[in-house]
């Protein structure tokens, strides 16, 4: 098999790519100077194994461990029970139980420690929309890169969320435009959050979207520049290598992130990580996300950075994978919105095309959240990782425009 491409096509990814590993160093070197909390879901890993359950957690100290699975709606006698030897690092193995909404109960077998519990669905993920009916408060963030303090602040800054960090945001709909993943500490427990978070939101009648990044799908791939330290240690102490924690056949996480779309458009708002040209507007955005959803089911995209795996595909057919998922103009990967000022007749284009008034996306930094081509562009990624919010409020005639920081009220753009 022919190994993908992960060198950067251009000189302006060359350069991020610097910019990047000094960025890991220097977080690494912080890193190093405080112990990392490991514990709860800073460490869960979750597998659906054939008719095995398999469940990694961390703990600080090296207790034994312990394991409880409950049924969700019935949790008061436990489906099965799990200890594990003394260690940081824990595995239990115990059957799949025949319900599908679950709460794992797991931590240290020590008396008086604490019990951490995580809800989580066996059933395999539907896919999530590409279309949604329009919000009256749409909120968008840009890229959170592991920043789970900061998306934390955000949140409850913007009245989304409680201090117990419960959903608050009523019918109210939120999205985060991609790169959950990478660079920061705290990955796993940002995903987790995320992942109780839509179930939360649903409930109340709002919603939470995720569009994916070129960073879920690099981590996915293999492609493991970006990783943390800490999220690294993570995967060193369960004895699997980092992209397998997101395994889009059988991590829990992994198999929730693969439904997620590299497009979405939730009434006349269109988001994406990167950006859309008159290339990609000639598919409809379902065509999009179903090609994006049929190349992340192949044997190639789960076997693409294993040099020993034997999948043969024709030439033509691989490079078809590449452009979309690494080219400089995919969605995952175009600036040309941001960087420059010059593709207005392009953006004409593409908006008319996908129905659309306004396009909203991230993976490209500037100092602030800010509006461009008369306001029908919005720059989501602020260059402090989750510190600001898009706020779109639908009016009679299009959309008002706002800037939720850290602390105070929205502030007009």
């Amino acid at each position: 098999m022919v190994r993908p491409p992960f060198s950067e096509p251009s000189l302006r990814r060359r350069a991020l790519l610097a910019a990047g590993i000094a960025l890991v160093a220097c977080a690494a070197f912080g890193w190093r100077q405080q112990q990392p909390r490991l514990e709860g879901e800073f460490g869960l890993a979750v597998f659906v194994r054939g008719d095995s359950l398999h469940v990694h957690w961390l703990l600080e100290s090296p207790d034994a461990g312990r394991l409880a699975v409950v049924d969700a709606n019935a949790p008061a006698a436990p489906l099965a029970t799990a200890s594990t030897p003394g260690g940081l690092a824990h595995h239990a193995v115990v059957p799949r139980p025949r319900q599908n909404e679950i709460v794992l109960r797991y931590g240290s077998a020590a008396p008086s420690a604490t019990v951490h519990e995580t809800r989580i669905s066996l059933a395999q993920p539907r896919r999530a929309p590409g279309t949604v009916a329009a919000a009256d408060s749409l909120y968008i963030l840009g890229d959170t890169h592991g920043m789970y303090d900061e998306l934390i602040s955000g949140l409850r800054n913007a009245g989304l969320i409680d201090g117990n960090n419960r959903w608050t945001g009523g019918r109210k709909q939120l999205v985060f435009a991609g790169d959950l993943t990478d660079r920061g500490p705290d990955v796993m427990r940002l995903l987790w959050f995320v992942y109780g978070l839509e179930r939360e939101a649903a409930a109340a009648g709002g919603a939470v979207h995720v569009v994916l990044g070129n960073h879920e799908l690099m981590v996915m791939l293999g492609d493991l520049r970006y990783v943390h330290p800490k999220e690294g240690h993570i995967a060193e102490l369960h004895r699997i290598t980092y992209d397998r924690l997101f395994d889009v056949r059988s991590s829990i996480l992994g198999r929730w992130l693969a439904t997620k779309p590299g497009l979405l458009r939730v009434g006349r708002v269109l988001v994406a990580h990167g950006g859309v040209t008159p290339l990609h507007a000639r598919l409809s955005l379902q065509q999009l996300n179903d090609t994006l959803s049929a190349y992340m089911r192949e044997d190639l995209f789960y076997h693409w950075n294993d040099s020993t795996a034997q999948v043969k595909v024709d030439s033509a057919t691989f490079q078809r994978r590449v452009d979309f998922i690494f080219d400089e103009n995919s969605l995952f990967w175009h600036r040309g919105y941001i960087l420059t000022d010059t593709l207005a007749s392009q953006l004409t284009q593409v908006l008319r095309r996908l129905d659309a008034d306004v396009l909203v996306v991230g993976h490209t930094a500037k100092p602030s959240v800010e509006a461009r081509y008369d306001g029908r562009v919005i720059a989501a990624h602020s260059q402090k990782f989750g510190a600001e919010l898009v706020l779109l409020v639908r009016t009679q005639t299009g959309y008002d425009r706002f800037r939720v920081g850290q602390p105070g009220p929205p502030v007009p753009f």
